[in-house]
């Protein structure tokens, strides 16, 4: 996923934003938050076999790193074009 150059909508130069790994870090954090207890209250409660917890977290994890990672990588974006010094001539 790249940082196009210009907004198609309003024209506002975003090339100069550097994202970096800001959003893969969050997403490791929230996702190790939330399904580190989902997996072991699915081991406590239902009692899967292993392999079945060996698939199903990982694919898991993918998809909502697959559905997420656009959505924090834009607000990251957002934020640092909010919050940087010159970056809408105002400040």
């Amino acid at each position: 996923m790249t940082v196009v150059d210009k907004c198609a909508e309003c024209g506002a130069g975003l090339g100069a934003h550097d994202v970096g790994d800001g959003a893969s870090v969050f997403l490791i954090f929230f996702l190790g938050i939330t399904m580190v207890p989902a997996a072991l209250a699915l081991d406590h409660f239902v009692h899967p076999p292993g392999w079945v917890q060996g698939l199903l977290w990982p694919a898991v994890a993918l998809g909502l790193v697959g559905l997420l990672m656009p959505a924090v990588k834009a607000y990251i974006i957002l934020l640092e074009f909010r919050h940087r010094r010159g970056s809408r001539g105002d400040r």
